[in-house]
């Protein structure tokens, strides 16, 4: 689907320029885009650079996010996957300022944020218009997703909402400065999203968007600034849920597939991709095993990496349908017969996880032992359209299911504007979707508690950059990993230190405690 892309008639030529030099695609549909003149203004083309900022979201801050996390673990393989031991840090929480992942994730988040900076400052100097407060609101909701988003992970941040290249460098902002930020900017820019859930609205921040990230934030507002804001989570919920625009889509799986888009029911925030417009969705790859290239009919050789730890594959039941998204056990090729590498039988083994002598964190280059230990998830199924490893799976961001959770856990911890009841139903829709054969799965007002919404959140979102908020928010991110003890009296570590290169180019940020 190609889609036009106007500018305004009178538009300086900066601002051209500006529309000219980022002409990507916002969304994986256009494959072509045109600037003209026109009476009527329209901003897609100057707003791209937002949207195909948000893409970097699944490169170094999904790593950060995760690979602490109890979800994942990447062990070196013999000469595979040290990478200069930085997934080893990640898994010990021996992270340091000068961790190349962390330092990426930040570059990738400050300078999004001073493109919506840019954006915004040259969309205000245009003429009034409906489409100019939307596209306002819009770019201002999305500021307050990257801000949210670097304050979840480093804490204390710089705060900066205005483009200009002479202003003095920023100073730290508290967490909780930041987080009173984001509150007012989504605040006051909901009435002004927009409504609609459709083709036209997909990738960018609608108003139901919004509520989800106001909800988000509430919930973790007693991590953030030691007040909790239970009532809060459970009215963002309610308008989500009552605005009747989403629906828990009945193939848990397929709002993943590489033909996920607009048309799917649940998510409600999506990030697109392409496997050559919008690349840099490469999971797929991460995961698999080199071997499953003959299964997928692929033209490139997976990376053989990422697996999840035997106690978090353990959540899940055997007749669980979310349990379909791992890959274990034997596996086979196209023709379905099994699958050989190097002559050995390919069974991924989930429990599989052998420290060589004397280390503690290589499991061996073995074919037949360290190269298949671990479960691999393919919740993002392989992409048959695939070019050189990127996928054309749009990455899910928030979806309904998580409102359902997210209302049912502020229950439980004390809100006084739902009942129990209330409680278990909304956990209960994302839970008989899972065991949809099996009423007897369902959950009671006897057997919902936190725990269970814990283990649950586990199951429900692997790999959607939940887990580390969850560990945090449960108390259980000092807890032991597959290989790494709990460290009970390192609670500072769960934020992560400003990076060094930020520090020494602005000698006005204050690193974070114990860092």
């Amino acid at each position: 689907m190609k889609a036009t892309r106007y500018i305004a008639k009178g538009t300086s030529v900066a601002l051209l320029a500006l529309a000219m030099l980022f002409n990507q695609s916002c969304t994986k549909f256009d494959d072509e885009v045109y600037a003209q003149y026109t009476e009527v203004p329209n901003f897609m083309a100057i707003t791209g650079p937002v949207y195909t900022s948000a893409r970097g979201f699944f490169g170094d801050y999904f790593d950060m996010q995760t690979a602490g996390a109890d979800e994942v673990v990447i062990p070196t393989r013999g000469g595979d996957w040290f990478d200069g031991g930085k997934w080893r840090a990640m898994h010990y929480h021996s992270w340091d300022a000068s961790h190349v992942t962390l330092t990426g994730a930040w570059n990738w988040g400050f300078n999004a944020i001073g493109t919506c900076n840019q954006v915004i400052s040259i969309i205000e100097g245009t003429e009034d218009s409906d489409e100019k407060i939307t596209t306002l609101a819009e770019l201002k909701t999305m500021r307050a997703w990257y801000y949210y988003l670097m304050m979840d992970t480093f804490g204390n941040i710089p705060l900066v909402t205005a483009f200009d290249e002479s202003a003095a460098a920023p100073s730290t902002s508290s967490r909780a400065e930041i987080y009173a930020f984001i509150e007012s900017e989504l605040l006051a820019n909901l009435d002004n999203l927009n409504e609609d859930k459709s083709e036209v609205t997909y990738g960018r921040p609608t108003k139901w968007m919004a509520h989800t990230l106001l909800a988000k934030l509430y919930l973790n507002a007693q991590v953030y600034t030691g007040t909790a804001q239970w009532n809060k989570v459970v009215e963002q919920a309610n308008a989500v849920i009552g605005s009747g625009q989403y629906a828990l889509d009945a193939n848990f799986l397929a709002q993943f597939a590489p033909t996920n888009g607009a048309g799917d029911s649940e998510p409600i925030f999506s990030l697109p991709f392409d496997p050559v417009r919008a690349t840099g969705n490469q999971l797929f790859m991460k995961v698999l095993h080199y071997a499953l290239r003959d299964t997928y009919g692929l033209n490139v050789n997976p990376w053989n990496g990422w697996c999840t730890q035997p106690s978090y594959f353990d959540l899940f039941e055997d007749d669980d349908i979310r349990k379909e998204q791992w890959v274990y056990g034997q596996q086979y090729n196209a023709a379905g017969q099994p699958l050989v590498f190097n002559g050995v039988n390919i069974v991924l083994d989930p429990y599989g996880f052998e420290l060589l002598p004397g280390s503690d964190f290589d499991i061996g280059g073995d074919d037949a032992k360290g190269r298949l230990a671990g479960a691999r998830s393919l919740k993002y199924s392989v992409d048959p359209a695939q070019v050189s490893g990127h996928a054309g799976n749009d990455v899910v961001i928030y979806r309904l299911a998580d409102v359902y959770l997210m209302k049912a856990e502020a229950i439980l911890r004390g809100a006084s504007n739902g009942t129990i009841g209330e409680a278990v139903a909304a956990a209960n829709e994302v839970r008989q979707r899972a065991f949809p054969t099996d009423p007897s799965k369902t959950f009671t007002a006897g057997t919902l508690n936190l725990n269970a919404i814990y283990a649950e959140r586990g199951r429900e979102f692997t790999f959607e950059v939940t887990r580390r908020t969850d560990m945090i928010r449960f108390g259980r991110w000092e807890d032991a990993l597959l290989f790494k003890p709990a460290n009970p009296g390192e609670a500072y570590k769960r934020i992560f230190p400003i990076p060094n290169t930020a520090i020494a180019t602005n000698g006005n940020l204050t690193q974070n405690p114990q860092y």
